[in-house]
């Protein structure tokens, strides 16, 4: 299953069964695969079309060329799946994208016609994702195949890998991760996974050798002792696994249900699997995605002790109230930081954790604060403030940030700089270029620093049973 999917993920050529302009299903996968820089060939099959969307069709599966295609995407009504199928498997092609739904999600009969689907795949040697599923971005190698419409930003390739058993939900996530400026390395949607599994995708991208992020839109697992086994080799990667896990309400189950077919499972029983193999289960979007972010960015803390550094005592009020309702630790400075620091900063300023250099302190520059901070062995992380720069003429930011953003590449303690106001594009790009995490939004923020705590807390734990 590993080296399969591999070239699964990786077709050149690609046939589209049912490929129409009737629908927006063949232009959303044609757009996407542009945007992603995908060099291979489309081949439309249609029998009443020369061409569709510009791109010369073939009348039937028949008239494929053959040992050319790698892959082949549906969409055609349920009931005319299992045929098209075996078609294509006739052809020698056996790694199948299946966009159509009305299946399992649909109730009993759809259910009966997704058995079929997958007992037919098993003996054959059919590698089908889906039903009921978008397709795959394959950001790094530039290849997509992804019928989804709603995925906005720049395609950037980087070390987060997404799964989505809903694929509109995970269109969401995917744009808020591309418009933070984090790259992607492989975005997958598995929707009712009769043949390949969350579980196959989860041991592809633990394995992949690009993606050291993993973030997921679960509704349920099938196959729960190998979880726990991806779950272990995924932990001696060190490569954290972080996920919303819907279904945990009455109503929410019966959602999952009815979405996907997914058996959502026990809350509480997930809830302690999750704990106990350092999964980290989050709340929101927004949480998974600042999540994601600083374990892409950050290396994991020697300990979870927090400096936090602004220029007003009212956040840093805030600040205080948030780590303690987080249980993130904000220690007392060293008596030797604190007379490094009354030195530093203007008379009339109180070191203290949450420190406030107060905007005469903050205009003089950071750098030598930041530097008197991480010198103090009593913390383990830091999080100064840093001016997000309206445009490249934002001469004031720009002074500010570079004075101690070089900081971030050689300190031996992970530096979470917060925004001081709303973050611009040209600013995302900005901390993009810089290789900067940076907390847009305190709650979710202060939550990511909580979960990169419990996580270097639980390799700690692990790595010494």
């Amino acid at each position: 299953m590993k080296e399969r999917l591999h070239g699964y993920f990786s077709p050149s050529n690609i046939a589209v069964i049912g490929a129409s302009t009737k629908n927006h299903w063949f232009t959303n996968i044609v757009d996407n695969a542009a945007r992603a820089g995908f060099t291979g060939r489309f081949i439309p099959v249609n029998p009443g079309a020369a061409e569709v969307c510009g791109i010369p069709a073939v009348s039937s599966i028949a008239d494929l060329p053959g040992g050319a295609v790698d892959l082949a995407a549906v969409i055609v009504k349920s009931v005319k799946v299992l045929s098209t199928v075996g078609e294509l498997a006739s052809r020698g092609i056996r790694n199948i994208l299946l966009i159509s739904s009305g299946f399992a999600e649909a109730g009993e009969a759809g259910a009966l016609l997704q058995d079929e689907l997958r007992d037919f795949c098993r003996v054959n040697g059919i590698l089908l994702l889906g039903p009921n599923c978008l397709g795959f971005m394959n950001v790094g190698r530039r290849v997509s195949v992804f019928a989804g419409g709603s995925v906005e930003g720049d395609l950037l390739p980087g070390t987060i890998g997404l799964l989505g058993q809903s694929g509109a939900a995970s269109e969401l996530i995917a744009t808020k991760i591309l418009k933070k400026g984090l790259g992607v390395s492989l975005y997958v949607t598995t929707g009712n996974e009769a043949v390949i599994s969350t579980e196959d995708c989860l041991d592809h991208l633990i394995n992949d050798g690009t993606t050291r992020v993993i973030v997921g839109f679960m509704e349920g697992f099938r196959d729960m002792p190998r979880l726990r086994r991806l779950a272990v080799e995924a932990a001696h990667r060190l490569i954290p696994i972080i996920l919303i896990k819907v279904g945990l309400s009455e109503k929410g189950v019966r959602a999952a249900r009815s979405h996907t077919g997914a058996l959502a499972g026990d809350a509480g029983v997930m809830e302690g699997f999750f704990r106990q193999h350092g999964i980290i289960r989050v709340e929101s979007i927004e949480e998974l995605v600042e999540t994601a972010g600083i374990f892409s960015r950050c290396p994991l803390p020697k300990g979870g002790r927090l400096g936090i550094c602004t220029l007003s005592g009212g956040l840093a009020g805030l600040y205080a109230d948030l780590c303690a309702r987080l249980s993130i630790e904000l220690p007392d400075l060293s008596t030797g930081t604190v007379a490094r620091l009354m030195e530093a900063l203007p008379d009339f300023a109180q070191p203290g954790n949450p420190l406030d250099v107060t905007g005469s302190g903050f205009s003089s520059g950071m750098d030598k604060i930041v530097k008197i901070l991480l010198d103090d062995d009593r913390i383990d992380i830091l999080a100064p403030l840093t001016f997000s720069p309206g445009s490249e003429h934002d001469a004031r930011a720009s002074k500010i940030n570079e004075s101690f953003l070089p900081l971030l590449h050689f300190a031996r303690k992970p530096i979470v700089p917060i925004t001081f106001r709303e973050v611009s594009d040209y600013a995302r790009k900005y901390y993009r270029e810089h290789g900067v995490y940076y907390i847009e939004h305190v709650e979710d923020g202060f939550k990511a620093i909580a979960h990169l705590i419990r996580y270097s807390e639980f390799q700690e734990r692990f790595h010494s049973e």
